[in-house]
């Protein structure tokens, strides 16, 4: 088993339960954990300008804005509360890659020990900032909406904030 830490939308259960292949218990397949020296972001993003596995309309019209399209993520800092779950080591690959702007780092979770976490890629985080700076990038409604409700789950887990671009409706489509 790895021990997976998760910060974002991957703390939904019912996110844990598909990716665990099988349904879960809080407090035992999953617990609220700590990550010190790390902190929570948006820095990371799909830069709907290119032509990559995952695109996105607005639902208006069905034209594909030239947007960066933005997610959390974590960065160095102070520490960042989220969960930590287990996942059958031959669900790692397909994890990494339904994570396709994150890269798989090793971490030492506090109270807890090693685990996995997912980083923004460099060049992510680098579409995502020149986004935010050129006020280019947005965030998917549905997203935001998928990550509040997570962790209102976990109670006193504290929703992501500020938010650095304007919140719209996006519809998703994967290629």
């Amino acid at each position: 088993m790895a021990a997976v830490f998760a910060y974002g939308s991957l703390i939904a259960p019912a996110t844990i339960a598909r990716l665990a292949g099988r349904p879960v218990v809080a407090g035992h397949d999953y617990a609220r954990a700590r990550l010190t020296g790390w902190s929570r972001s948006w820095n990371v993003c799909t830069d709907n300008t290119g032509d990559g596995p995952v695109t996105y309309e607005d639902p208006a019209g069905g034209t594909r804005p030239a947007i960066q399209v933005l997610f959390l993520t974590i960065e160095p800092g102070a520490a960042v509360d989220g969960v930590l779950f287990q996942l059958p080591d031959d669900g790692l690959p397909a994890l990494d890659a339904r994570e396709g702007n994150y890269r798989r780092v090793a971490v030492d979770v506090d109270g807890f020990g090693p685990a996995w976490t997912y980083v923004a890629k460099p060049e992510s985080a680098a579409r995502a900032r020149r986004g935010i700076a050129e006020g280019t990038a947005r965030i998917r409604r549905q997203y935001l909406d998928t990550v509040v409700a997570a962790h209102a789950h976990h109670d006193g887990l504290p929703p992501p904030g500020p938010l650095p671009a304007p919140v719209v409706e996006l519809i998703r489509r994967a290629r």
